[in-house]
């Protein structure tokens, strides 16, 4: 007689690791992007318990340091040496921001002045060396490639901030009632010009390369 087949054990669950932690987060932001991302929403997603993540993740910086190379590391950062440096500026930048733009809680770390993501330095070295390139030195070179850093920094928050401005015309126009009649006369030249938040990002850029040039020339 056949020897009956023993009941299959259901076993433990499958293990975590820290791969598969940082990818349920990354779908968790590209799913919401403004959504804040926590260890306890992280540990839900994974239908674990939050100190089970602990093994791998040591805290929530270090688990968005992680995301935030996954994220930077997507950043085409490869920049033509044949290229003229205002070309290059250009291109970094573009690329910068249309990416990030995407991921509001990778941005929010860049401002926090107790921890820069290790990943930000590996973005933001091709711009140092390109300004380098350009002939910005030692100080004037540190300055200049931080100032540019924050402007990208700065028109990504002012991007997410205004994200749901599409009428910038219309909203000033609804507001000028507020005002007396010399504040509203001081609107009147620029208010059928006045652009979208989100399409100031052209703009920036080339005002970053002027003011760029006009240091060199000093």
């Amino acid at each position: 007689m056949p020897k009956a087949t023993p009941a299959r054990s259901r076993g433990r669950p499958a293990k975590l690791s820290r791969d598969q932690i940082l990818s349920c987060a990354l779908k968790l932001i590209e799913r919401s992007p403004g959504q804040k991302i926590t260890m306890t929403g992280v540990a839900k997603a994974l239908n674990t318990a939050p100190m089970s993540l602990y093994t791998h993740v040591q805290h929530r910086d270090d688990l968005m340091d992680g995301i935030a190379e996954r994220v930077m590391g997507r950043i085409d950062l490869q920049l033509n040496p044949q290229n003229p440096w205002q070309d290059r500026v250009r291109v970094w930048l573009q690329r910068c921001y249309e990416h990030l733009s995407a991921y509001p809680q990778v941005v929010s770390l860049l401002p926090q002045s107790d921890h820069i993501p290790p990943s930000w330095l590996r973005v933001h070295a091709p711009l140092i060396l390109t300004l380098k390139d350009a002939g910005f030195t030692g100080q004037q070179l540190a300055t200049a490639s931080q100032w540019v850093g924050h402007q990208l920094i700065g028109a990504l928050v002012m991007g997410f901030a205004r994200k749901r401005s599409t009428n910038t015309q219309q909203e000033v126009s609804d507001l000028l009632s507020q005002l007396d009649s010399s504040q509203q006369s001081a609107f009147a030249d620029i208010l059928p010009y006045l652009t979208p938040d989100t399409e100031l990002f052209a703009y920036t850029v080339e005002q970053v390369v002027l003011a760029l040039e006009a240091r060199l020339s000093q």
